[in-house]
């Protein structure tokens, strides 16, 4: 009988001995899938994040060209981290978007068998109309008309001779307030005062070319250094020769200081200005452009803002 005893307390020894050995199993198999798991997601996190970066970056690069977005993205997306191929960027005249995949080496799995796996994600980024509400508007604006018949890269002149206005108005507003020196401020820096289509802005009658010849002097004279910013088709984001100009119906209501009402926004490349004489002019051409501000439905004049699409 005591032998009997003997033999089953072995027996159940061995037991045990499996028991702590299938646990010890599991634990590993948790710990794996805890640090794998985890690591995993950090690495997808970050992946997405990067491509994110890329395209709206890339995006900003659209209306120049699809060559400069593909470039822009691959190099904002080496920036943080994950290099990208051409072949991994597809871009249109109105988006750019990034499939990659990357490979990730596991830890803890590696003793289940599993040393590698891969991780994928995708990003994608639209261009959108219409500028609502624009920061930094200079204080010009021009009729509807105007915009119509210039059309985009077709150069224009900005400004008019002493005498060629309506009624007083040379085409100038009061965003921040009245004066030819705020005039010139809001021209080389653009205006405090953020703008929205809708709204009623006064006008600032008068000519006051010295000031506003100094402003747009100003924004060339800021870009000198900056080939991109030396021509229309490449100049970008970082060009102070791009302003942002508000558009009105007509100046035919305007009576010296009146309310003119802003319907859109267009974007203007400021090409030269004109020395002092007879011909007191801005030379430029409207462009299409990717901007900053408030978008939404509503008319559209050539600038766009950027969604990411999931």
């Amino acid at each position: 009988m005591r032998k009997n005893y003997l033999s089953l307390l072995k027996e159940q020894s061995g037991v045990a001995m499996l028991l702590v050995a299938f646990c010890m199993f599991m634990i590993i198999g948790f710990t794996a899938l805890v640090v794998d798991v985890g690591g995993l997601y950090l690495e997808k996190s970050l992946l997405q994040k990067a491509l994110d970066a890329a395209v709206l970056g890339g995006a900003q690069e659209l209306k120049i060209s699809k060559v400069n977005a593909t470039n822009e993205a691959i190099k904002l997306a080496e920036k943080n981290g994950f290099i990208v191929s051409e072949n991994e960027v597809t871009a249109g005249t109105d988006f750019i978007e990034i499939q990659k995949s990357v490979t990730k080496d596991l830890t803890f799995a590696r003793i289940l068998g599993f040393n590698q796996t891969d991780i994928s994600a995708s990003a994608r980024a639209e261009t959108v109309q219409t500028l609502l509400k624009g920061e930094g508007v200079i204080p010009v604006a021009f009729e509807r008309k105007v915009l119509e018949s210039a059309g985009f890269g077709e150069q224009y002149m900005m400004h008019s001779k002493p005498g060629e206005n309506i009624r007083g108005n040379f085409g100038f507003l009061a965003i921040d307030g009245r004066g030819a020196n705020i005039l010139h401020d809001g021209i080389s820096n653009g205006a405090n005062t953020p703008v929205e289509v809708g709204n009623s802005v006064e006008t600032e009658p008068g000519l006051n070319w010295g000031k506003v010849r100094e402003g747009f002097q100003d924004r060339i004279i800021k870009d000198k250094g900056n080939l991109n910013c030396s021509s229309y088709q490449t100049a970008d984001k970082t060009c102070r020769r791009i302003v942002t100009v508000p558009i009105i119906e007509s100046w035919d209501d305007a009576h010296g200081r009146s309310g003119v009402k802003i319907i859109g926004f267009a974007a203007f490349w400021v090409e030269k200005v004109e020395p002092n004489g007879n011909d007191k002019a801005v030379i430029g051409r409207f462009i299409e452009f990717v901007s900053g501000g408030t978008f939404g439905p509503g008319e559209h004049f050539g600038i766009y803002g950027i969604k990411l699409v999931n």
